[in-house]
């Protein structure tokens, strides 16, 4: 007898079992997914034996429609969320199978549809939610129409547009070209804007999916208060500097309060372990100012020691309580009559030179209609400068060049060296396309004869200078000690009466008087030159005394010199004395007293 396992099989739906023979094995059967067995009346619930005599029921899950739909709001209302499930019915079909000797029972789905979503179901769920701003009407009509399952974002409201708090900004200042010589001390010049308040900005309310307004959160505002040094300017929106130096900000409360801070005290020396200093206000110098570093300070210098191999560009008072030696020290903007009569002439001729440059454009144009000006001008510019205004170029070579003669800075300056490098050659002028350059210089130099009209008094102070060039708009006063082979240019007096006082060798020029007490050396001339007067106690050697109109040469001695200029520029004998006491108390140091900040 041969050995056969039993099978099992399906056929349309009916399970048929075939018992083994000799000692085959019997057949298996077990439940596929959505199918339950029962086997003599058992629910089948794993692989089972089945023999051909075996009670076999099938029961299928057909599965009924089902269609949930919710709606959930999130993000504070401000999005509304519809959640869709959809399962479909469907009846299940019993798969045929071949004989085998173990069988999963296996159904297919047929007859599979899906409930439908009406768009009005949704408008209704999101009317019981209030949800009645920002639906998005086309995605509504694309979940009618696909008809899936899935989480939609339905509805956004508008967001709060967040405001921002008011600011208090300080001003960055643009350094010129010394920056990266100088250790430049964050400071303003009076007139310049210190601080500004950005105001605060309100923010915009929100509408959230139930249309409900939702406030934006509060912003901070600041106040703006002027202290020392500062004014409020623009509804209190910024604050300029009265005083020149250095900005502070102290935080209270809702108020920010600025203060100018006058001065910037070194407590020792201005060498190597500070560097060159920029400052705009008070510079205050412990100690003295050596080794060849510089300083330029935007109001009063003072320096408790000396200065040696230094130069200093001050728009006020210089103060030194000891010695000036081998130095160059400016104090205001004080030019010699003789260069502002140069810059006159310059800026007059630059005048000229521009109108007669609009009058030749002008009847071009009219003769010739639309003229390309970029193309003509050079043309017209080197025709006036080599004609007409043949004498301007030479003088914008002297005056550059004159200007190197002086330790001040102006803003001319560098557009002189500017337009004398394009009247180097007049293949440049040729290529100029408009008359910037021209109008910027006479502007500038404009600025300089102002200046000068209403010179600022800035004085200087010394025991004793030594081969130094002094140029002051105020005084020039020398303590104690004297003057040793100096130049020295005083828009008002060169004083020296007190102590030992003596000039020996130099030039010293004075918008005004010149009072001395010991003068001259037997080895060189000392030279003098006045505005309205001098007076010299006594005489040692060879002096040079100038006016406008005359010259005096003294080469013996001689005492109590006293010489006025009159209206014709000539040197005459005045009957009298100085004012010494009145002399004195304006050769009186005055020390600036530290202000804390």
């Amino acid at each position: 007898m041969t050995n056969s396992d039993g099978k099992v099989e399906i056929k349309q739906g009916k399970i048929l079992v075939s018992d083994p023979e000799g000692n085959g094995r019997y057949a298996r059967l077990k439940a596929g997914e959505g199918i339950e067995i029962y086997l003599n009346g058992e629910k089948l619930k794993k692989e089972s034996v089945v023999f051909a005599d075996s009670k076999i029921e099938i029961k299928k899950e057909n599965q009924e429609a089902k269609k949930e739909l919710g709606l959930e709001l999130k993000n504070n209302a401000m999005e509304a969320y519809l959640n869709i499930e959809l399962q479909p019915s469907y009846q299940l079909k019993i798969k045929d199978h071949p004989a085998s000797n173990l069988l999963e029972v296996e159904a297919e789905k047929v007859n599979e549809e899906y409930p439908v979503i009406e768009k009005s179901e949704i408008s209704i769920l999101l009317l019981q939610n209030r949800v009645r701003y920002g639906v998005k009407d086309e995605l509504v009509e694309k979940i009618a129409k696909n008809n899936t399952s899935g989480n939609f974002l339905i509805a956004e409201g508008k967001e709060v547009i967040k405001g921002e708090d008011a600011r208090i900004k300080s001003v960055e200042k643009e350094e010129r070209s010394l920056t990266h010589d100088f250790n430049c001390i964050t400071s303003f010049s009076v007139g310049e804007v210190v601080v500004e308040k950005i105001p605060a900005v309100p923010g915009e309310y929100g509408i959230n999916v139930q249309k409900e307004k939702v406030k934006a959160p509060p912003v901070k505002d600041y106040r703006l208060t002027a202290g020392y040094g500062i004014k409020l300017i623009k509804n209190n929106m910024k604050a300029v500097a009265m005083k020149a130096g250095r900005p502070k900000i102290e935080k209270k409360k809702d108020e920010f309060v600025v203060s100018i801070v006058p001065q910037y005290v070194i407590n020792g020396d201005v060498d190597k372990t500070t560097g060159n200093i920029k400052y705009e206000g008070d510079l205050i110098v412990q100690g003295g100012i050596y080794d060849y570093f510089d300083v330029k300070i935007g109001n009063n210098l003072q320096i408790k020691k000396s200065i040696a191999g230094c130069k200093a560009s001050v728009d006020g008072d210089v103060l030194v309580k000891e010695n000036i030696v081998h130095s160059e020290i400016t104090a205001g903007l004080f030019l010699p009559p003789e260069l502002i009569e140069q810059i006159e002439k310059l800026y007059k001729a630059l005048n000229s030179l521009l109108h007669a440059v609009d009058q030749i454009m002008g009847a071009a144009k009219e003769r010739m209609g639309f003229l390309v000006k970029n193309l003509q001008l050079g043309r017209i510019l080197r025709l006036l400068l080599t004609d007409k205004f043949k004498e301007l170029p030479p003088l914008v070579a002297r005056l550059a060049d004159q200007m190197e003669e002086f330790n001040f800075e102006w803003k001319a300056a560098a557009t002189l060296k500017e337009l004398h490098s394009e009247f180097k050659g007049y293949n440049k002028i040729l290529r100029l396309k408009n008359t910037d350059l021209f109008e910027k210089l006479k502007e500038e130099l404009g600025d300089v004869i102002d200046a000068q009209e209403n010179l600022k008094e800035s004085h200087v102070y010394a025991k004793y200078i030594q081969n130094s060039e002094i140029t002051a708009s105020g005084n020039v006063i020398i303590m104690k000690k004297g003057c040793y082979n100096s130049t020295i240019h005083s828009g008002q007096s060169i004083i020296n009466i007190s102590g030992k006082g003596f000039i020996k060798g130099g030039k010293y020029f004075a918008r005004d008087y010149i009072y001395l007490k010991e003068v001259g050396s037997s080895l060189s001339v000392t030279e003098f030159q006045v505005g309205k007067g001098i007076y010299i106690k006594n005489t040692a050697g060879n002096i040079k005394i100038s006016s406008a109109g005359d010259f005096l040469f003294i080469d013996k001695p001689r005492s109590n010199i006293y010489l006025e200029v009159d209206q014709q520029g000539q040197l005459k004998q005045k009957v009298g004395s100085p004012d010494f006491k009145k002399l004195k108390e304006i050769s009186t140091y005055q020390q600036i007293p530290i202000v804390k900040s």
